[in-house]
């Protein structure tokens, strides 16, 4: 009865402590208030690697260059207004963890959104582009 007991017991503490075990999917800082670049990585892939500037509302994404180094590729922001080279941060990005489609990117002060999608070229050549939400 002893054995049985025990045996329930082991059986029993492994799976609570399974239950409290943290899961650590990425890493990430914080950057400082006043600075103008941050880099944001998705949490479901890679290549969703984006430095924002936080005062002009450029994106770029992270790709690999042809000699297998990285860079940073401009992405289009559709209808992205003319920066104010003031130093004020004006745009903020947000990734889900649940779907790629839900990366937003957004102005702190008049609260326009633009949302990342896929767009194809006249050649089949995939690229991201970010949209502006309807008014």
């Amino acid at each position: 009865m002893k054995k049985i007991i025990f045996i329930v017991f082991l059986i029993l503490s492994k799976s609570l402590l399974a239950q409290n075990k943290d899961v650590n999917i990425h890493s990430s800082t914080t950057v400082g208030g006043q600075s103008r670049y941050e880099i944001i990585q998705s949490t479901l892939m890679v290549r969703f690697t984006f430095r924002l500037d936080k005062v002009c509302g450029n994106i770029g994404q992270l790709v690999t260059t042809k000699n297998e180094g990285v860079a940073w590729e401009p992405m289009i922001v559709f209808g992205l207004p003319k920066c104010q080279i003031d130093g004020k941060n004006r745009y903020q990005l947000f990734t889900s963890g649940l779907a790629v489609r839900h990366t937003y990117l957004l102005n702190t002060e008049n609260g326009k959104t633009w949302q990342i999608r896929t767009v194809t070229d006249n050649q089949g050549i995939e690229s991201s582009a970010w949209f502006l939400f309807a008014e």
